[in-house]
């Protein structure tokens, strides 16, 4: 069941809403009020989480044009299907869509009846002017399946440094080495102590981070203790270890210590800090490049020695070595792995030795070369191969890398159908399948070579392609996503696609 939620602000409207609406509707009648210490505030972002009904989020107004004034009365209509414990989170948005303050209250409520909440909303950490955190209010016995304030206090001072995008999941390391995770929750993907989904940044438990990677429905991040974790679905045994844990519980893998993590659709590859290359999970297309097609719920080493980056996604999988060779292994269907091989089920090597990063599509694979030239191969049905003499075709396919226009490129990732790099000079380009407005070009429109990315004045870090939504670094530490929203992937705090970058909460 969804719930209806509607924002109603006048006095004349509450007193309607209340006496008109059917019996079966419960009301919380929410009065706000800021600290005199919050900035100037022109939006609220108003959070409603009930547990075993869908969290539903909504900005009041919805177009901000003037500061907001306090306090301020707003009746929120809950559908029938919302009883028991409910918590309200309020943030206050400045007019750049900066947090500026929050708050959170939380009540019990009966199907029919209506409670009154009040909030005050305090300024965040590190906001200027600020003496510091408070609580803004947080109830003591919130829910472990709901938000709390540690959700929404995230100072202004403190950056993103990492991205990573799943199908509709997204996760970034902040420079405090804190884990944010968003979106598609139903395996506990996102690390949560329940399977809601999240429409904005929520912090992650556990260590200190350095890297994170996110797969179709799990994740996997290592720590600042070179310590290397899972967590979501595992039915393929891409966790790593078992047994599966519950939601909101890691996996330790044992091993390591760990260099860097790189997740597919059900399964996982990583590189030891000794060079060694490990993979586990489903490997009924050979993936994990053991020569055979056996599945395994725990690391399974790949051959040779000195590995130094590696990237897998459905079918196949590609890794560098520090020697600037590059392997690929996999099913191959669309030449993907750079060999006419149908099956190559260990490592198999693609010409050259200059090779600097590589980067694997559903079809497709990407990789950087030391002299900055980017070069694309395997299939190219929505262009997503950015070169012109190949046409985007169902039959389109290649197993010789072939080069995207340009010489200065320093890093590139592929999603599903379409693919992002970024230049030396910080542009960032996209090209390939757009339906969900992944390119960020403002338009839904496929493209067969890069086109420039609206970007708002940012210059670009680093680019995370997903299966059809894009997030992206600013070299300010800003995190930007665009594309497909469904389950709020974008962490924007609405389900709304996006055709250009929108900065996500922080």
């Amino acid at each position: 069941m969804t719930s209806r939620l509607a924002i109603l602000f006048t006095a004349a409207v509450v007193l309607c809403a209340l006496s008109c609406q059917p019996a079966k509707d419960s009301y919380v009648v929410l009065r706000t009020d800021v600290n005199c210490d919050v900035p100037r505030v022109y939006q609220l972002r108003v959070t409603v989480v009930n547990p075993g009904t869908p969290e539903f989020q909504k900005v009041i107004p919805e177009a901000a044009s003037a500061e907001l004034g306090f306090p301020s009365s707003t009746v929120l209509i809950l559908s029938g299907s919302h009883s028991g414990s409910i918590q309200v989170q309020v943030e206050a948005l400045d007019n750049k869509f900066t947090r500026v303050g929050y708050g959170t209250v939380s009540g019990q409520i009966a199907v029919g009846g209506r409670i009154d909440l009040s909030v005050q909303l305090a300024v965040l950490p590190n906001t200027p002017g600020s003496s510091g955190p408070t609580d803004g209010g947080q109830s003591d016995d919130a829910d472990a399946g709901t938000a709390s304030a540690s959700d929404l206090a995230v100072g202004n001072g403190i950056t993103f440094v990492q991205v990573a995008v799943g199908r509709q999941s997204t996760c970034a390391i902040r420079s405090d080495t804190s884990l944010w995770c968003w979106g598609g929750n139903s395996y506990g993907q996102l690390l949560l102590p329940s399977t809601f989904n999240r429409l904005t940044p929520v912090e992650a438990a556990g260590a200190s981070w350095t890297q994170v990677a996110c797969g179709q429905s799990h994740s996997c991040a290592v720590s600042n203790q070179a310590a290397l974790s899972c967590w979501g679905n595992n039915g393929s045994g891409q966790l790593g270890a078992t047994p599966t844990p519950a939601a909101g519980q890691q996996v330790a893998v044992p091993g390591g210590p760990w260099q860097s993590v790189a997740t597919g659709v059900y399964q996982t590859c990583a590189i030891k800090q000794d060079g060694t290359l490990w993979c586990w999970g489903d490997n009924t297309d050979g993936t994990l490049g053991t020569g055979d097609t056996n599945s395994s719920a725990v690391p399974v080493q790949v051959t040779g020695q000195g590995w130094s980056q590696v990237s897998t996604n459905y079918l196949h999988t590609c890794a560098v070595k520090t020697d600037g060779t590059l392997w690929c292994w996999g099913l191959n269907a669309n030449l993907e792995a750079g060999t006419t091989s149908p099956l190559p089920w260990i490592p198999v090597q693609v010409g050259g030795t200059t090779w600097k990063q590589v980067t694997t599509g559903l079809y497709h694979t990407c990789a950087t070369k030391t002299d900055g030239t980017l070069w694309c191969w395997g299939g190219n049905l929505s262009g997503q191969l950015g070169n012109d003499s190949i046409a985007p075709l169902p039959t389109s396919q290649t197993s010789d890398p072939v080069q995207v226009t340009g010489t200065t490129w320093q890093s590139v990732s592929a999603g599903q159908s379409h693919t992002c790099a970024i230049m030396l000079d910080g542009t960032l380009w996209c090209w390939g399948f757009n339906e969900s407005g992944q390119l960020g070009d403002n338009t839904l429109d496929s493209k067969s070579t890069p086109v420039a990315v609206v970007n708002s004045g940012q210059t670009w870090a680093m680019v995370a392609a997903g299966v059809t939504h894009t997030c992206a670094l600013a070299t300010g530490g800003s995190l930007w996503c665009w594309g497909d929203n469904s389950a709020g992937q974008l962490g924007i705090g609405s389900n709304d696609p996006g055709k250009i970058p929108t900065r996500v909460a922080q």
